[in-house]
């Protein structure tokens, strides 16, 4: 019996690195990795042990059964998806029927949750100094009485859709939009963009969060968190800090979301206190950064998903740390 088969189908643009980064700090023989992806010339077939083009235009039951079949045939130990996430996270229990466990971020009806801004918000405390003020706009009517109750109490409004990634959707209100600010819209303007939906889709309307960005990136084992790397983005670097109030909201969200696995969550300073912006129940396109602080967040999720370390074997991360700020990345595929 040789050593067990981990898989990781198409993720973002750059799993790659994160890949790369895998196959060099692993022990000899410690696994096998396999790799799927649409584009037969994917770089990541580099940092594979063995490459396989997927399928393109299955449906999601005809994707489900295909990575049921690939997973049988090549003995997957772990699989750890990316593209297709939910229909293969619905269907954990036939893969496990046939000897494949699935990493996830969390259970189906968890990362229903998670991947919902309305809905992460409604499952946590109203009380909570890290939900910034909001309000939940389903029609258009909604979103105007929304954005007028909440520029009475703060300086300046922001909106985005609940599910969205990449800051897709992404507005700040601002009547001296221009060309030049292309995420800044004027209430006139973004009225005629929201109208320009066939169905109005969901929406976040919430007070704009002026200080630093933080991105933390967490390894996770059934709800406790282990270890998490924060960085702080700034216009051409990130830092790789200590801050012990996020490292406190993350342990308690990942107890809250019962999260698993590496995953990802965004905060945004307001006043000095760190706000909730989103939970991403997926590995992040700034992983590659948080792994220079000492800890291959993949590498551990795996070791930990086999049983072959426990929490206590995974390394610190070290803070302290600048690093070049790289370019955004491509989302996962749906």
């Amino acid at each position: 019996m040789g050593p067990p088969t981990i898989w990781i189908n198409k993720y973002l643009s750059n799993t790659w690195e994160v890949m790369a980064r895998l196959l060099h700090d692993r022990e000899p023989a410690e696994f096998r990795l396999v790799a799927t992806h649409p584009w037969a010339r994917y770089p990541g077939r580099r940092y594979a042990d063995h490459f396989v083009p997927e399928p393109r235009g299955l449906t999601d039951d005809g994707y489900v059964n295909w990575c049921l079949q690939f997973a049988a045939d090549h003995r997957v130990t772990l699989f750890i998806p990316g593209r297709k996430l939910l229909p293969v996270v619905a269907a954990a229990d036939r893969f496990a029927q046939i000897g494949t466990n699935i990493l996830a971020a969390a259970a189906l009806a968890d990362l229903l949750v998670v991947g919902d801004k309305i809905a992460t918000y409604s499952r946590l405390d109203p009380s909570d100094p890290a939900i910034p003020d909001y309000a939940v706009a389903r029609t258009l009517g909604e979103f105007v009485d929304a954005v007028e109750r909440l520029i009475a109490r703060h300086p300046r409004i922001c909106f985005k859709p609940a599910r969205s990634v990449y800051g897709i959707g992404f507005f700040i209100l601002d009547e001296s939009s221009s060309d030049s600010r292309p995420y800044h819209l004027s209430l006139e303007e973004a009225i005629r963009r929201l109208q320009a939906h066939r169905d109005f889709p969901p929406h976040l309307v919430m007070e704009y969060l002026p200080g630093p960005e933080r991105s933390v990136d967490c390894l996770a084992q059934a709800g406790e968190l282990i270890r998490c790397v924060i960085r702080r983005k700034a216009a051409s670097v990130q830092w790789i800090e200590r801050h012990p109030i996020i490292e406190e909201m993350a342990r308690g969200l990942t107890r809250k979301f019962r999260l698993n696995g590496v995953f990802n969550i965004q905060f945004r300073d307001s006043q000095g206190m760190p706000r909730l912006l989103e939970i991403n129940p997926r590995m992040s396109g700034g992983l590659p950064i948080a792994c220079v602080a000492g800890v291959n967040f993949l590498l551990w999720a795996i070791r930990l998903a086999l049983g072959s370390a426990v929490s206590d074997d995974v390394p610190r991360p070290r803070s302290g740390i600048c690093v070049p700020q790289p370019k955004p990345h491509r989302s996962i595929s749906r």
